[in-house]
């Protein structure tokens, strides 16, 4: 049985409520749709990875190893603690950690059949095939945004596209990063304390190095009038919010084929120093 659960992906099993298990329902989606399998199970003795809280803590002394994340403030409890309340960060994370070691597990279960020889070659396979998909696909991005999740999500999705990030969490903070760093995309909140997307875009688009930057709006508000207010800023498209991945990546394509014509176009103009 735990043969056929690896092969589907890492089991978790939840004795958690129901108001907590809505945010790691959230969570579990999100990876889902990142390519990660893992789901939820119905029996616990095939959980790779078991959730629950400090006062509800099952005996896992006769399972195989799960690993036990633990609702609390408690360190010595379970493999991996979330202190409350339930942020949706603190969750991505501890079950991003929970993953690797359920993940480091699994391999140590079924590696004592097979021998360095035979799991050598695939490792540098991969390795040998990521240097050259950097080389064409590295661009740094800025993210701006007051909302810590949102800021967790585009960090995610963009680094399965191959792209870095940088984060500001207002529109003051964001025009001081552009002063040191050259981005090559910007992800733009509108509704923020202080300045707010709109004056943050016309402020960036007025400085000569981000005149053609490619920046784009993020809002919940899905008005026309929104979009119009967005372009008269200055913005190149706009995205709604909570950002769909299809469309993040539909939107990330166009994007960055833009910004490497728009490197080689300039690359082939003349400097003045040979007009």
């Amino acid at each position: 049985k735990r043969q056929s659960n690896n092969k589907q992906g890492l089991s978790i099993f939840t004795t958690i409520n129901d108001k907590e298990k809505k945010i790691f329902d959230r969570v579990i989606a999100f990876n889902q749709s990142h390519g990660q399998t893992a789901h939820y199970c119905d029996q616990i003795a095939t959980a790779n990875i078991i959730v629950c809280d400090a006062h509800n803590m099952p005996d896992t002394s006769q399972l195989n190893s799960p690993i036990l994340v633990v609702i609390t403030d408690d360190k010595t409890l379970g493999d991996i603690q979330i202190a409350p309340p339930l942020l949706i960060t603190r969750v991505m994370k501890a079950m991003e950690n929970a993953t690797k070691l359920a993940e480091s597990n699994t391999q140590k279960n079924s590696g004592s059949s097979l021998n360095n020889e035979e799991t050598a070659p695939v490792a540098k396979t991969e390795i040998q095939a990521t240097p050259e998909e950097t080389q064409t696909k590295q661009y740094h991005a800025l993210v701006i945004d007051d909302s810590a999740s949102i800021r967790k999500q585009l960090e995610l999705e963009l680094r399965d596209a191959g792209i870095s990030t940088d984060f500001a969490e207002s529109g003051e903070q964001a025009l001081e990063k552009i002063k040191e760093t050259q981005f090559d995309l910007v992800f733009l909140d509108i509704i923020m304390p202080g300045m707010d997307g709109y004056e943050t875009c016309k402020a960036m688009r007025a400085t000569i190095e981000y005149k053609k930057t490619p920046i784009i709006m993020l809002s919940g508000k899905s008005s026309p009038l929104d979009e119009v207010e967005g372009v008269i800023a200055g913005a190149t498209c706009y995205l709604i919010k909570p950002v769909k991945s299809d469309m993040l990546q539909q939107t990330l394509n166009r994007v960055t084929k833009w910004i490497d014509n728009f490197s080689e176009t300039q690359k082939s103009k003349p400097t003045e120093a040979t007009v």
